[in-house]
This record gives structure tokens, C-alpha cells and sequence, in this order.
């Protein structure tokens, strides 16, 4: 069976940079599939890739090897890794791009690439991380690559915070709907249940829906996504414009007496209902 390469950059679609990395990884002996997860990521954006190859890349196969390269610090005295999180292959710049996958699988191990001369300094893609992934592909062992790495950098990732009369959350990425993906995890969803809805900012979100089409068209709702935390989202349209939100924008969940009334719209959600696209 081919090893599946998978390709994540900032480089930009149609760019020439992906096509020169493309060409350097078909020069392994041994099959391979090439995978391009995205490479229209903001420019210099790791916090965004981090995210995403840690959500997208345990969809696959088990040993399937991921190359990320959104590396503004490309030349410098940042390292290279190549690193097991889980089931997972990852060659990337060590510069937090590797914190969400690492939050949520655990780091193996990891080995310093080392960058040989003659490897241009503004592309390290093309001249350092491809070819460690062509002599993985052929069967060199990962240590082959260079020494043992330890401390990862990490990038920081909000916590919820519990204070005397609410949950505080925050807005941790807004993606390509416009929907709000907060940092509250599935679990804490009763507590937006019994709170009747959350505030985000300004503005309050009080009908609780299963899925998008639960609700009417242009109404803010909130539900579990299919990522495991609770989002906010515009029914057909983009709540991160409706609701002048985006990422770091607060999210609050109060504290609700069992006894007051109140007029918010709420759908039940029933246990085991929770789940998402």
C-alpha cells in the first residue's frame, strides 16, 4: 500500500512553492499518495494550522505522514522535527504547530532534522522537509534524521474558567462558514441547556439546536460541532459578521436560577444527541 504524504502550507493554491515540494516527494523509490489538506491557511498563521492539522490529521490512517509548512521564522534558528502524536507522522517547523495534535494525542517522540548545506534558507519545504520525508518513505528510521528532540513549543490554548456567577469561554476559531467554534468542550453543553442560551460578546444566543437546520434561516444558534466543543453559528449565514465576533471574542454561560422564568427559545437536546456534522 502507498504511505499517504499529506501536504499542509500557506503557500497559497496554484502556488509554484507546493508544485517544487510535490516534485521533490515523487522522487522516492517507494509508492506514495499525495494528500493536499490546504494550503490557503493565512499567511504566517500557525496558530490556524495548528488547529487544523491537529482536528484533520487523525482522520487518517494510522502512520500516514503529515508535512506542515507554514513557517514564518523559515532560516532561522528554529528547528525542524519530525514527530509521533498518536498514530501520526508529522515533519514540521517547530515553531506551535504541532500543539493541538500534540494536546490531544500526546507526543511519542521527536527527532531534529537536520538542515544540510546548500538548502536554501527561505524554503526549507522544498530542500529540508521534503527530502526527510522521501528517506523516510524509503525506509530510513526516524532518528536517522538527527537527534532526540524534547520541548516542543507550545502555543497557549484558552481554558474555560469557571467564576462566582458564569463560564467564561472564548472564541477559538471561526471557520470557513463564519461559525464560532468556542473553547467549551461538549461536556459543559447541559450547562448551556440550563443557562437557556450563552452571550458572546454583546450579543445573546438563546436558541439551542441539534444541527444547523433545526432553526430558521439568518437565526443565531448554538450547538456541539462535530469537533467536540460548542459553536455558534448563523443559520445560512456567517455568525462571526452577524455577530462582529472572531477568535478571542468572549463567551459566557451564566449561572441560572431553576426557579426564574424566562422567555428564551430552547430545543431540547436529549442525551446522545450530541454530535455534529
Amino acid at each position: 500500500m502507498p504511505r499517504i504524504i499529506t501536504l499542509t502550507t500557506d503557500f497559497g493554491s496554484g502556488s509554484e512553492y507546493v508544485a517544487e515540494m510535490k516534485g521533490r516527494l515523487l522522487h522516492a523509490r517507494q509508492p506514495l499518495a499525495l494528500v493536499d489538506i490546504a494550503h490557503d491557511i493565512p499567511a504566517h498563521d500557525i496558530r490556524t494550522a495548528a488547529w487544523l492539522v491537529g482536528q484533520a490529521c487523525f482522520a487518517f490512517p494510522a502512520g500516514a505522514l503529515h508535512l506542515v509548512v507554514v513557517d514564518p521564522g523559515v532560516g532561522t534558528s528554529r528547528r525542524l522535527v519530525w514527530a509521533r502524536i498518536g498514530e501520526q507522522e508529522f515533519i514540521a517547523p517547530d515553531n506551535g504547530v504541532l500543539s493541538w495534535a500534540i494536546r490531544r494525542a500526546g507526543l511519542g517522540e521527536a527527532h531534529e532534522i537536520s538542515v544540510q548545506s546548500g538548502a536554501a534558507a527561505t524554503f526549507h519545504g522544498r530542500d529540508v522537509i521534503a527530502p526527510a520525508a522521501v528517506r523516510l518513505i524509503d525506509g530510513a528510521l526516524p532518528e536517522s534524521l538527527g537527534q532526540s528532540a524534547t520541548n516542543l513549543e507550545q502555543l497557549a490554548w484558552p481554558e474555560p474558567l469557571e467564576t462566582p456567577h458564569a463560564l467564561e469561554g472564548e472564541v477559538i476559531r471561526v471557520d470557513a462558514f463564519g461559525n464560532l467554534v468556542t473553547n467549551l468542550p461538549a461536556a459543559l453543553w447541559p450547562r448551556v441547556v440550563a443557562a437557556v442560551g450563552l452571550q458572546i460578546g454583546r450579543h445573546a444566543v438563546t436558541t439551542l439546536v441539534h444541527t444547523y437546520g433545526d432553526a430558521a434561516r439568518g437565526t443565531p444558534v448554538a450547538l456541539v460541532g462535530s469537533q467536540g466543543f460548542v459553536e455558534i453559528a448563523v443559520v445560512e449565514g456567517r455568525a462571526d459578521e452577524r455577530l462582529a465576533a472572531g477568535v478571542g471574542t468572549p463567551v459566557s454561560v451564566a449561572e441560572r436560577d431553576p426557579a426564574a422564568g424566562g422567555s428564551a427559545r430552547e430545543q431540547r437536546v436529549e442525551p446522545g444527541q450530541l454530535g455534529g456534522r
